[in-house]
């Protein structure tokens, strides 16, 4: 950790000035996490953080995760964490209209917003207005924007996705740039909110494109915008897939730190309390129990149970947001991934092969890994061949969509599941086949 190193404080310093961040801001985001994590730290202080950096005070292990969450910007070489991050999302932190200031960039923009926000009419000429300071932000320009920004998920696998990310990026730019303006606090809130969901829905695409150290910029700004806002289920969800960046069991890159992955998984389900949002509430759960199931089996299925219980009393699935695309066969291939990574593989492939008979189409990046857990239970069972064909295919969906993240889930199923089968001309030729599909996306 930072704080263990020599000379730490000048980098704890460093991190705190490049989040924009007060050492009383600091200190209040820590206080936060601690609460989420039902472990109350009152007495972080500015004046702590001050000792802290100046070296005359030590951390204990609480307050260095506690750090760790709040200055959670996956971008900065002193956590370890170095991959190459999108200048122009990173430019998200800062003054946003001067990115908008050039006119074709300005018309393209507009017209994308035009085209997602179909059929509801936003109207790209009273958005030009605002964006110009020569309108000011009303109730249609947030209600619309919010709309946008709900609808991002129901249009994913209709085109690359590459695509929507940048469309996240242009709309997000533009809730940014507006958040500058003096308006209502109930129209402000408004905006944080619809920013939110496109924010994380922005750094879950950037994990599937093989863009973490993006999806963490991106995740980081959809945690504090619904923290603003007061909206759980979108702070929740930024968590969720925050987890993703810190995963051992759905990798999003190299290394992963389980504890920190189940910590912000904790923090989700806090968020929502079980009362709140009951779909994005047994994602979590579901998502917790994937974390949980390789160590303590006995968690991972209390968290299942709960998932199904709050999935049931569900009235419906969400028409729109980041829930939108939610259905039971989903919720199915979850809790067969869940019993495989428990070491009930026997469990677990009816439950995924029904999920994947089902699932639609649209699902591009889901079809991909539930085939490869699909494939890795078959290793488990004894029948490589059967595995490696899934595995196979798996790489076949994952291509097909242009996504490099399935491909690592392929790599891991193949590592822990095959290494012991290297020599068998199946596996030999799935080896092939993943080093061309990682070539492809280098």
């Amino acid at each position: 950790m930072i704080v263990e190193e020599e000379g730490s404080g000048w980098r704890l310093r460093a991190a705190r000035a490049e989040r924009g961040l007060t050492e009383e801001a600091l200190a209040g985001e820590m206080r936060r996490w601690a609460e989420l994590l039902g472990t109350p730290r009152t007495e972080i202080t500015a004046g702590v953080i001050a000792e802290w950096e100046s070296g005359a005070r030590p951390m204990d292990g609480g307050a260095r995760r506690l750090l760790r969450l709040a200055l959670e910007t996956p971008d900065q070489s002193w956590c370890g964490l170095a991959p190459p991050l999108d200048v122009d999302v990173w430019s998200l932190f800062r003054p946003a209209r001067p990115e908008l200031d050039d006119p074709e960039r300005r018309r393209h923009l507009l017209r994308s917003e035009a085209t997602v926000g179909e059929p509801a009419g936003l109207d790209p000429d009273r958005l030009g207005a605002v964006l110009d300071e020569t309108a000011r932000v009303d109730r249609r320009v947030v209600e619309s924007l919010g709309f946008v920004s709900r609808q991002f998920t129901r249009r994913w696998g209709t085109e690359p996705a590459h695509t929507t990310r940048r469309r996240l990026h242009g709309h997000l730019q533009v809730l940014v740039t507006l958040l500058d303006d003096p308006m209502p606090g109930d129209l402000r809130r408004g905006l944080e909110s619809a920013a939110a969901a496109t924010a994380a829905f922005a750094g879950s695409v950037s994990i599937l494109v093989g863009r973490p150290a993006d999806a963490g910029v991106y995740l980081d700004i959809g945690r504090r915008m619904a923290r603003a806002a007061g909206d759980a289920e979108n702070e929740a969800m930024a968590l969720l897939f925050t987890s993703q960046l810190y995963s051992l069991v759905c990798p999003a890159q190299a290394g992963g730190d389980t504890p920190r992955a189940q910590a912000l998984l904790e923090a989700a389900d806090r968020r929502l309390g079980r009362t709140t949002a009951p779909i994005a509430n047994a994602w979590v759960l579901l998502r917790g129990a994937e974390e949980w199931a390789g160590g303590d089996e006995r968690t991972a299925f209390r968290l299942v149970d709960e998932a199904d219980r709050l999935a049931a009393g569900a009235d419906r699935i969400p028409a729109d947001g980041i829930c939108c695309r939610w259905s039971t066969d989903l919720h199915t291939a979850y809790r067969g991934n869940i019993a495989i990574l428990a070491g009930r593989p026997a469990s677990g492939i009816p439950l995924l092969e029904a999920a994947l008979a089902r699932l639609p189409r649209e699902l591009v990046a889901t079809r991909p890994m539930a085939t490869a857990d699909l494939g890795g239970a078959y290793a488990q069972v004894g029948e490589i061949d059967q595995a490696c064909t899934l595995l196979a295919r798996a790489l076949a969906l994952a291509l097909a969509a242009r996504l490099p993240d399935p491909v690592l889930r392929v790599r891991r199923v193949r590592d822990r599941r095959l290494a012991g089968h290297a020599a068998l001309a199946p596996v030999r030729d799935l080896d092939e086949r993943l080093r061309a599909a990682q070539a492809s996306f280098a």
